[in-house]
């Protein structure tokens, strides 16, 4: 049979190609079929991820071509997929008797050894082939060494790989469209916005590498460059959406919410209408106070995904700010459900349970986050925790509830006057007047705090004499 180029055959050839295959399989006959016609048959199977069938082709395949390099190298690189990493390492040798210089047994070697955690030895092989390759080969060598210390976390190399990718070649995509994250992930800003700057002078119209220098400058909060960039990218790429969601996310930054919904918008006419960006022009409403609208927004970001816990809490925050705390308690119930453990969405809670006065709610509240863990909570929320319940008369709970921060988080500067006031409050003055004393030694400036829970202490002689002492 006549040897064919692996791109001349048409769908229906391979279609043809397959069925007759599939033919012979079933009536158990035997057929000639040339390596080209193989190779279009594994695709057609990998394609639609039929792993099995693929390997099966490959074993016929190479039983009638067993010095067929291409065939040995494709099932090595699928017994890769079903970790059988001996056999991939034989059929590679075996591959490499036949062609020495063919890169691609080295870069499935070097996966394999990325497989089994052997990134030195990846390396090495890799290493090998740059030098025995012809230079045509090295971006996708490079590329493939960047994959390396990707794998173990080495980002500062991968630059250092995707660099040298874009020095042989500037408009390598793969490179482009892989160093935003990477720059961002080794903090390489200056180093990125300096090569990128010099691949635009020689090619002007590279949009992704003017996307790539917005992004560096937005990393480093140049936020006006960084819009001038991305804008740059709109001008080169119109259908580019990631940039006017990245421009809109700049103009943000800068508080200009109004240009920033307009990109945002702008992104989801070219795009399908992400949830993150009706979640974003949302936000922007929300800064511009019109809250209604952002719920509107809110809203269409929960259509796309129900399960958009911060969508449901945002909404509640919005109805906050026009203290409708029926409103927001039901959609921070909502948030909840979702994220049972976030402790904002639980803060959220505990301020409607404050406001609405409701005294059990408030409590079983704070007993929520009590029980969270540690390093869940900032230092600062059993402050605001502890004030609500003096405010609301619930002076032993307030105290329970320092005992417990103190332990947690430690003693804060306010605690000392916190106990003071709910001591005060229950007519235990002698103990108040310690953890006063306490408290002003350590820290007069917060005696303050106090006087906001108990302003009936400012004309209280005694308080008023000890507070002199210590100034």
């Amino acid at each position: 049979m006549e040897e064919r180029d692996f791109d001349e055959m048409s769908p229906v050839d391979i279609i043809s190609s397959v069925e007759r295959y599939e033919e012979m399989v079933n009536s158990g006959a035997s057929s000639f079929f040339d390596v080209s016609t193989f190779e279009h048959i594994i695709q057609y199977y990998e394609l639609k991820e039929q792993w099995k069938k693929a390997l099966h082709v490959l074993d016929y395949a190479i039983g009638q071509h067993p010095f067929s390099t291409s065939l040995l190298i494709k099932k090595a690189g699928l017994l890769i997929y079903y970790r059988k990493f001996k056999e991939s390492f034989a059929l590679l040798e075996q591959a490499e008797a036949l062609e020495p210089s063919d890169i691609a047994i080295f870069i499935l070697r070097s996966d394999l050894y990325v497989e089994k955690g052997m990134h030195k030895e990846a390396l090495e092989v890799l290493d090998h082939a740059i030098k025995i390759a012809d230079k045509g080969d090295h971006e996708e060598l490079y590329l493939e060494v960047a994959d390396v210390y990707e794998d173990c976390d080495r980002y500062d190399m991968v630059f250092e790989c995707l660099k040298k990718v874009l020095g042989m070649n500037s408009s390598n995509e793969e490179a482009l469209s892989r160093m935003w994250y990477v720059v961002e992930l080794s903090k390489k800003f200056d180093e990125s916005i300096e090569l990128h700057k010099g691949i635009l002078d020689n090619d002007p119209y590279s949009y992704l590498a003017w996307h790539n220098l917005g992004h560096a400058y937005f990393d480093l909060g140049m936020y006006e460059k960084a819009v001038e960039a991305y804008e740059f990218v709109t001008a080169i790429n119109e259908s580019c959406d990631l940039a006017y969601r990245d421009c809109g996310e700049a103009y943000f930054q800068l508080k200009q919410y109004h240009k920033a919904i307009d990109q945002f918008q702008l992104a989801i006419e070219f795009s399908k209408p992400y949830e993150e960006l009706f979640f974003s022009i949302g936000v922007c409403l929300e800064k511009l106070k019109d809250y209604n609208k952002a719920r509107t927004f809110y809203r269409k970001a929960i259509t796309i995904d129900p399960k958009y816990d911060e969508a449901y809490f945002r909404i509640g925050e919005t109805y906050k700010r026009e203290k409708l705390w029926s409103n927001a308690l039901n959609f921070y119930k909502k948030a909840l459900r979702l994220m049972p453990d976030n402790v904002q969405y639980l803060m959220g809670m505990a301020v409607g349970f404050y406001k609405r006065e409701d005294v059990s709610a408030l409590i079983f509240a704070c007993q929520s986050i009590m029980a969270l863990n540690p390093r869940h909570k900032p230092k600062g929320i059993y402050e605001k925790l502890i004030t609500y319940l003096i405010d609301l008369e619930c002076y032993l709970d307030a105290i329970k509830l320092l005992d417990f921060a103190a332990i947690e988080k430690g003693e804060m500067p306010s605690f000392p006057f916190l106990r003071s006031a709910s001591l005060f409050k229950i007519g235990l003055k002698k103990e108040a007047i310690a953890w006063l004393e306490e408290g002003l030694s350590n820290n007069y400036a917060k005696h303050k705090v106090m006087f906001k829970l108990a302003p009936e202490l400012k004309n209280d002689p005694i308080i008023t004499s000890i507070i002199e002492q210590f100034k």
